[in-house]
């Protein structure tokens, strides 16, 4: 299962319960947000740079993951930015794990997976080939699923677009969830959260079942 996802769950779930029920840790981030806005302001470039880069590494090694920069981010330049900051990110990231996958192959991708998981989703990929089952493989399985991609040389402009539709509804969920958290509003994260649940178990099962 996509770890990446599953990690962004765990760590969303025990930040947003601190929050709430932490006046210590409330203070503390809002210095903390107060610190990286004034910086932000005076080096818009530079802050937009650096939250992209830490998106894309975050994509090409799992189980990193910049989420916790997120709810930062949803309070500098609100939702709508954060998400195409994020999700450009992302995509650069895993538009890189395809080319080192397709170009470089096991010796290079051998540095961040190993050969019996790569061989495994490279299988799964070449017999699974329709564009729906990739799409539902995409959410299911881990980010670096792209070296796979690569490696068994996907077409490129069908692996960007599976990538952006399998990555839109997280960066979506991920600013929404972070604005609902900073609000107070339990009722709209936990929404959130249990639809980004129901979206990987669906796209894991579906994948499961059918490569049985």
């Amino acid at each position: 299962m996509n770890k990446r996802h599953i990690l962004l769950l765990c760590i969303a779930i025990i930040i947003a319960f601190l929050f709430w029920y932490s006046s210590v840790l409330q203070s503390a981030f809002y210095v903390i947000a107060s610190y990286l806005n004034a910086l932000a302001v005076e080096n818009e470039l530079l802050a937009i740079l650096v939250f992209v880069l830490t998106s894309a590494l975050a994509a090409l090694i799992s189980p990193l993951t910049n989420i916790p920069l997120v709810p930062i981010a949803t309070l500098i330049w609100g939702p709508v930015p954060t998400i195409i900051f994020l999700l450009t990110g992302w995509l650069i990231g895993d538009i890189i794990a395809y080319i080192i996958g397709r170009y470089f192959g096991y010796k290079a991708v051998s540095y961040f997976v190993s050969k019996e998981k790569l061989d495994d989703w490279s299988n799964m990929v070449k017999k699974r080939t329709t564009f729906t089952t990739a799409l539902l493989l995409r959410i299911a399985l881990p980010a670096e699923l792209g070296y796979a991609f690569g490696i068994i040389r996907y077409p490129l402009n069908l692996y960007i677009f599976i990538t952006f539709l399998s990555e839109l509804p997280f960066a979506i969920i991920s600013t929404y969830a972070s604005e609902a958290v900073l609000s107070g509003d339990t009722l709209k994260f936990f929404g959130l959260i249990g639809i980004l649940i129901t979206v990987i178990i669906i796209a894991f099962r579906t994948t499961h079942s059918d490569l049985v």
